[in-house]
């Protein structure tokens, strides 16, 4: 009966050690995804979209209870890639951002916060991936802001491999700009 809970407390330990302490660097592309939603919205003035440039690279780390440990970093530029996102957000709503009268609705956003954190618990680690983007609409001399935040919680007993990391942040980052366009003071701006 000893015999067992011993043999698997060598296991886990060897497991452990085995492991090591492997340091490693995840290096994504953020690229935002999202479900497409098809609206049939229209605009009365061009929309200008602009992307306040995200000059951090490092986003976070994972240490996982098992020693393993990997920084987190991204390769391409974010701006670019929201923006793209952004357009085709647009366009599958019904908007054309090219067309409309003058002046231009501004819309503009900041990336606030990208970040991927884990704490131990036993062997099990917790990861937190967070996207804070701050959303400003502009037309004549009305100005509307607004923050839109989402996270999500993941657990693993092991470091993630770097698709999965690419792919959960790109997904959050997704849909944090697809609540932006939720909001009805942003698509009634943008509209009329």
């Amino acid at each position: 009966m000893i015999r067992k809970p011993i043999l698997i407390g060598a296991t886990i330990l060897a497991a452990v050690l085995l492991q090591g302490c492997a340091n490693t660097t995840h290096i994504i592309n953020l690229e935002p995804v999202a479900n497409e939603e098809s609206r049939e919205l229209s605009n009365k003035h061009a929309i200008k979209v602009s992307v306040a440039g995200f000059n951090q690279t490092n986003i976070g780390s994972i240490d996982t209870g098992i020693g393993e440990h990997a920084d987190i970093k991204i390769a391409n530029n974010v701006s670019v890639a929201l923006f793209n996102h952004i357009q085709n957000r647009l366009s599958s709503l019904g908007f054309d951002a090219s067309t409309g009268a003058l002046p231009a609705t501004d819309l503009s956003y900041v990336i606030e916060e990208l970040s991927y954190t884990t704490r131990t618990l036993s062997l099990k680690t917790e990861a937190t991936l967070v996207s804070d983007i701050k959303v400003t609409v502009k037309k004549g001399a009305t100005t509307y802001t607004a923050n839109f935040k989402s996270s999500k919680v993941d657990q693993y007993g092991s470091l993630p491999d770097r698709d999965v990391v690419e792919s959960d942040m790109n997904e959050l980052v997704g849909q944090t700009v697809a609540r932006s366009f939720q909001d009805p003071k942003i698509i009634d701006m943008l509209s009329n």
